[in-house]
């Protein structure tokens, strides 16, 4: 019946001149089964062009090349001014010890002429103490020196009279005693002072000739 139908339909087309319709008839297909996809071996990415530098680069190359050769001089610039400092600080080390050595020397100086003094003086003291004493041990001598109707009473005067010059004596010779000992004392201090700055100062000066080598 339905072959019929086309054929009916066919004669018609053809009559008023139209094309035949083309019918697909429904044909059984089989699939063919799904292969498996092979990977493809990865490729490694090409290597990059050099890139030529553009002016940008060159003149931040250029500026950071100038700044490493300022920082490398202002680098020696401390340096040397490290070892200008230290050299001073040296010599002034050196001069005030230098000045502080003059100065002890000559306060040392001054105290020993000062001792010398008190020596002289308690020098003096003692012979007058032996001079006194011989005349307290030569009261008759003094006695024909000096005369006198009423003897006993001239040579109690002179005996007074002695005793009197010996005691101011010995008084001066323990204050010049005392005086001469709190002299040397002092300059006791001063002589181990100026030691200490003598060698204090040898040391630096071989100090320096080795750091000048």
């Amino acid at each position: 019946m339905r072959c019929m139908s086309l054929t009916v339909l066919i004669t018609s087309l053809a009559t008023i001149g139209l094309p035949p319709p083309a019918f697909s008839w429904p044909t059984a297909q089989q699939e063919s089964p799904a292969r498996p996809r092979q990977s493809r071996p990865s490729q490694k990415p090409p290597a990059a062009e050099p890139v030529e530098k553009t002016e940008p680069d060159l003149k931040s190359q250029d500026s950071d090349e100038a700044m490493r050769r300022a920082l490398t001089n202002l680098s020696t610039q401390i340096g040397l001014l490290t070892d200008e400092l230290r050299r001073m600080r040296r010599e002034t080390e050196r001069y005030s010890g230098t000045m502080e050595l003059l100065l002890n020397e000559d306060r040392l100086a001054k105290l020993e002429d000062k001792i010398q003094d008190a020596a002289d003086h308690k020098a003096q003291l003692d012979a007058r103490e032996q001079e006194i004493g011989r005349r307290l041990r030569n009261i008759q001598g003094e006695l024909v020196l000096r005369g006198g109707l009423r003897r006993d009473e001239t040579e109690t005067a002179i005996r007074n009279e002695l005793q009197r010059a010996m005691e101011d004596v010995r008084s001066q010779q323990l204050v010049y005693q005392q005086r001469i000992a709190e002299l040397n004392e002092q300059a006791s201090r001063l002589r181990a002072r100026v030691e200490t700055l003598r060698k204090r100062l040898e040391l630096s000066e071989l100090k320096t000739e080795k750091q000048d080598k």
